[in-house]
């Protein structure tokens, strides 16, 4: 493959002649026939095919979902390779039992943990990154349990979410990972004991994050999310947000929203949305009602 290259001069002939031949690698003067410069490293991408499209001589991209960070090696062997398949099972047995150093077999099995536990999910790939990082300095160095490592890899994702600034409340969280707010509350107390500095990327819970969720969940239209947007932004204003959940709050301002724009839900159907309860929904929705003396129709 010769392609024409209208840029470099050849330095004996003078001419724009030179060609580059990637089969021999080097930049050819078609006019005076010189070699200009050969044996030239390509620092491109590799560009190989084979008979097996899996093949690869290169680890996989850094990771922090393995406990290797994914730059780790795997030796395969087929079993025509040894005499009888005994040997070759007791090899294979072998190499997957010395890949994992023992003081990294617990951060191997939390990252399991997570992995799976991110296949229910489906959060985005970034999401399961930053849990790994904090997973895996969580549990580097201690001696934890097996329900103590499936625990720390749900809070793991949960305080993932919220560095992202997904929204995703507590008790939406623990009732979708089937566990108690009481053991969510307190996995997420040991990462932060074991990750320095975690608060400072944590992304503040917003209540306008949750309302596309909401009227979502409700079938609601758009004017129902703009109208609950503008009541909570009057909220933030006036101070009303101040020491209450957000959930409460964007509730509340859907609940409102959807009474004036003649698309009512009931307090129950909007608190179920987020699992909030709805006493939650009536006390914001006093607040706000009372505050700016809005006439609500019956």
């Amino acid at each position: 493959m010769k392609y024409e290259h209208d840029i470099i001069v050849c330095p004996y002939c003078k001419r724009k002649s030179v060609i580059f031949d990637y089969e021999k690698n080097e930049y050819v003067c078609t006019a005076c026939g010189s070699v200009i410069e050969d044996h030239l490293i390509d620092l491109g991408f590799e560009h190989r095919y084979t008979e097996t499209p899996n093949s690869t001589r290169t680890s996989g991209s850094y990771t922090f979902r393995v406990h290797d960070s994914g730059i780790g090696s795997t030796e395969f062997f087929t079993r025509y390779s040894y005499g009888s398949s005994n040997k070759w099972l007791t090899m294979k047995r072998l190499q997957k039992s010395i890949r994992v150093e023992k003081k990294n077999k617990i951060v191997e099995k939390a990252l399991r943990h997570l992995n799976n536990y991110a296949k229910i999910l489906s959060p985005p790939k970034y999401v399961i990154e930053t849990a790994g990082m904090l997973l895996q300095k969580s549990v580097e160095g201690k001696n934890y349990k097996d329900k103590t490592l499936r625990l720390l890899a749900i809070a793991s994702l949960y305080i993932s979410y919220k560095v992202h600034g997904i929204p995703k409340s507590a008790k939406m969280f623990a009732k979708e990972m089937n566990i108690s707010l009481k053991d969510l509350w307190h996995a997420e107390k040991k990462i932060h004991q074991n990750v320095k500095d975690l608060n400072k990327l944590l992304k503040k819970d917003e209540p306008e994050q949750y309302i596309p969720y909401i009227t979502n969940k409700l079938g609601l239209s758009e004017k129902v999310s703009y109208l609950a947007i503008y009541i909570i932004n009057l909220a933030k204003r006036a101070g009303l947000n101040n020491g209450k959940s957000a959930v409460g709050l964007a509730t509340a301002s859907v609940y409102i929203a959807s009474i004036l724009l003649n698309e009512k839900r009931t307090q129950i159907d909007v608190a179920k949305t987020v699992n909030v309860t709805d006493v939650t929904i009536r006390n914001r929705y006093n607040d706000i009602v009372k505050y700016f003396d809005i006439t609500i129709p019956l």
